[in-house]
């Protein structure tokens, strides 16, 4: 082979491999397609994306990252302020996890309460193991370790160190008693008590505000929220010590959902591991939207109850309970039957309409002002449609039809209208993002929601549209809340809680 016809083939084979590697960057779904890689900024600079890689170890690397969760702050930081899991207000430093109580507002500067372990200086906490409603926390300084899980509803956290290391519990606020191998902890803030449990034989001893413990020779300890209303602080931290060594390993929320009845059932579980003693139920707490819709045939709670800002929290000692909720259905649009109500004018409705008929998308926008304006004129065309309209509703049915296309068909050289895949961090961005959508993965059940919804809009008024696009709506149902548990690009129901749900890294 001459000189010549070498270099050719290497030009062709060079040409390949630069096409084929260009070409990676897209995935085709259907008709769409979205990217791997980042498109780059627009001309105002936009386009970003959360920064660093997720705090993890343990069990839970590997996983899609979940975030929009009520711990979430703590893998983007490896730091975390107000932790809300009812009834506890936690926080981590470098020494331990701070664990107060807050009846409304944020946390403050205060450490009145901090667990951890003698000597620990962890420069961040990661997150080595998550389920449904529980996290757990983990701080390694390479010579110490010690974890914490806590769970929403949940009045223990629970703790392990190495076997090396000694427990140790700081009291800078209120009174502790000593009592054999419990610590009964009161008025530690806001008028709440602790009780701090190590394993039966255990010693505490106290050097100021510091208890050190070896466990007896164990690695693990819990303590509990007393109830505010409890009349014996002490009566109650006794009876509360059989549950006190059964821990929660992993949390489960199932749900199935029956076509014929149209109820929605949720099973909550809890698997548990028993460190010592005889008690296998562990105390969970339920909020008022689960008590208030139990099953017929669900455990029912009957111990002591908490305020919290969700409403009143009950106790009970069990590891599973069941809640029933009926779907009545939904009418996206009312029927055109005011047209027979005193005072209404069919002819200022469809003013209304001839003002929004001819719309255009903005060429400036952003995926949370998209989304709302595709709410505004798939609203105002189902009107014009229930009005007979088909005229105008056809032409908004264009705008949002050839609007969503674009954003769902990434192309080489284009920054704007295009999703963009986040390995790093499981997530699907939307460019040009808005609301913190990008950088910090914020407010995607609003934003893909309108999305969702004017896509079903489309499909409703252009049967067979989803035979090339669904892929792609489902691509972002999956971003704000993939359903299957074995996804392996998105977290288990991101923007769901199985006690409540909220945005962003709950800062």
């Amino acid at each position: 082979m001459n000189t010549t016809t070498r270099n050719f083939i290497s030009t062709i084979l060079l040409s390949l491999f630069s096409f084929t590697g260009s070409y990676a960057q897209f995935v085709t779904v259907g008709s769409g397609s979205y990217r791997t890689t980042h498109p780059g900024v627009d001309a105002a600079g936009r386009n970003s994306y959360p920064s660093g890689t997720p705090y993890l170890s343990g069990n839970a690397v590997g996983k899609p990252v979940p975030t929009s969760d009520w711990w979430s702050a703590l893998v983007k930081n490896g730091t975390a302020s107000n932790l809300f899991n009812y009834p506890f207000t936690m926080k981590t430093t470098t020494t331990g996890l701070v664990v107060s109580y807050i009846p409304w507002g944020v946390i403050d500067d205060l450490n009145p309460f901090t667990v951890g372990v003698t000597g620990l200086n962890a420069a961040k906490t990661n997150v080595s193991d998550y389920s449904d409603w529980t996290v757990t926390m983990d701080w390694d300084d390479a010579t110490h370790q010690f974890q914490a899980t806590a769970g929403i509803a949940m009045p223990f956290i629970y703790f392990t160190k190495k076997t090396t290391d000694v427990a140790q519990v700081t009291v800078s606020s209120g009174t502790v008693v000593i009592d054999n191998e419990m610590l009964v902890c009161t008025n530690v803030k806001n008028g709440a008590d602790f009780a701090v449990y190590a394993p039966v034989g255990s010693t505490w001893t106290q050097n100021g505000s510091v208890y050190t413990s070896t466990l007896n020779g164990k690695n693990y300890w819990s303590m509990a929220f007393i109830p505010l209303t409890a009349s014996n602080v002490a009566t109650v931290a006794a009876e509360y010590k059989k549950y006190a060594y059964v821990f929660p390993v992993k949390t489960t929320a199932n749900y199935t959902f029956n076509e014929t009845t149209s109820v929605v059932r949720t099973d909550f579980n809890v698997q548990t591991e028993v460190k010592e003693g005889i008690e296998t139920k562990i105390l969970i707490g339920l909020l008022p939207h689960q008590w208030g819709h139990l099953a017929a045939n669900s455990p029912v709670p009957d111990k002591y109850s908490y305020a919290t800002v969700r409403g009143e929290m009950k106790t009970m000692a069990g590891n599973s309970f069941s809640v029933e909720n009926t779907f009545h259905g939904i009418l996206p649009t009312l029927p055109y039957v005011d047209n027979y109500s005193n005072g209404f004018t069919p002819t200022a409705l469809t003013n209304k309409i001839s003002e929004l008929e001819n719309s255009t998308m903005a060429t400036w926008t952003d995926s949370y002002n998209e989304g709302q304006v595709f709410n505004q004129l798939m609203q105002t065309a189902r009107i014009a449609n229930e009005m007979g309209n088909i005229s105008a509703r056809n032409k908004m049915l264009s705008t949002i039809k050839t609007r969503l296309e674009n954003w769902f068909k990434a192309e080489n050289g284009e920054v704007a209208f295009l999703f963009y895949y986040n390995s790093t961090w499981s997530s699907a961005i939307g460019y040009p993002a808005g609301y913190g959508q990008d950088n910090g993965l914020n407010d995607k059940q609003f934003h893909w929601g309108y999305f969702i919804q004017a896509a079903a809009f489309v499909e409703q008024f252009s049967p067979g549209w989803a035979a090339q696009w669904g892929g792609m709506v489902n691509l972002i149902v999956r971003d704000a809340a993939a359903y299957d548990r074995n996804d392996t690009m998105f977290p288990y129901l991101r923007n769901y809680s199985s006690k409540f749900s909220n945005c962003l890294w709950n800062v």
